[in-house]
Order: C-alpha cells, then sequence, then structure tokens
C-alpha cells in the first residue's frame, strides 16, 4: 500500500513505498544523518520541563521534539498523539537511531500515546532514547526500564535509512 505524507510548506516530502517495510525515503534538499538529529538533540540536554514549553527555557515532550527535527525541517505536530501519525510505524526490532517512540501517559485514565523520545541507539542494541521527562527535563532513559517497557505502544520513523 502506498501512502504519501507531505509538508508542503517545509518541502518535505515522506513516501512509505510497502506497508512491511521498513525503508522510508525522504526528499529533502540535503540528507538528514541520524547522528546529525541526535547531537543537536543533546545540545538540549538537562533543560528543565515546562508544560507547552518549546525552547530551552523549558520543554514538554512533545515540543522537544517537534523543536529538534524542526532544525532539519521536519515539521512535527505538539502532541505526541499527533506526532505518533507521522512517518511509518515500525517493528520494536528495527528500531534505530533517530526514529520516534511513543508511550502512554501517565494517567492511567487516559489510555492514549501521552509521551514521546528520540531514539539514540542504533538498530540491534537496548533501545536508548532522550527526550522531556516531567521529573528531570531532558534526559536520556531506556526503553527496556520495567517503567517504559510497560507504556510503550509503538515506534515509527521519520527519517530515511541511513
Amino acid at each position: 500500500m502506498n501512502q504519501l505524507l507531505a509538508q508542503t510548506d517545509t518541502a518535505v516530502q515522506l513516501h512509505l513505498w510497502l506497508a512491511n517495510s521498513d525503508s522510508v525515503t525522504l526528499n529533502h534538499p540535503k540528507k538528514i544523518h541520524p547522528d546529525s538529529i541526535i547531537s543537536y538533540a543533546y545540545y538540549f540536554m538537562g533543560d528543565r520541563y515546562r508544560r507547552g514549553g518549546t525552547s530551552s527555557k523549558g520543554f514538554d515532550c512533545s515540543g522537544y521534539t517537534m523543536t529538534v527535527y524542526r532544525k532539519f525541517h521536519i515539521k512535527l505536530p505538539h502532541t505526541s498523539a499527533g506526532q505518533s501519525h507521522i512517518g511509518v510505524e515500525i517493528n520494536k526490532k528495527l528500531i534505530d537511531k533517530g526514529d520516534l517512540v511513543f508511550f502512554r501517559g501517565r494517567n492511567s485514565r487516559r489510555p492514549g500515546i501521552g509521551h514521546v523520545g528520540i531514539v539514540i541507539s542504533n538498530k540491534g542494541e537496548p533501545v536508548q532514547f532522550i527526550h522531556s521527562s516531567t521529573s528531570s527535563g531532558v534526559r536520556i532513559d531506556r526503553l527496556d526500564s520495567e517503567y517504559y517497557r510497560k507504556r510503550f505502544m509503538k515506534a515509527t520513523r521519520v527519517l530515511p535509512l541511513h
């Protein structure tokens, strides 16, 4: 099944050619390497959490991922649930550097996606991600920690394979 997600205002077009494939093509004036995304994401390490925040004065989780990807002309919505619809969903075994990981929120009465982070580990390694947490701001955590393993919902790829 072919799908096309286009963000014409940023000249970014994301094409999913095969629904069961983990390959995505990103048409952009410059190639974007996941290491560039990760390097920029580290720049905000330790910045505090701030509800609705989208700057180094404070970030919420989706404001953080939105800000990081915006630097590379990839426009993401300012909600984790909205971001979960961008790109192609990938199998947990195929998670790679630069992918987005999504989790249930802390409020158990809200069953949907409520948190997002950016994967910083390579495919096949234990999944580590950088995110803005309510407790300690921009930090790194592991998907296999009990807290995040239980809340994990899905992963998506918004960058081409490198």
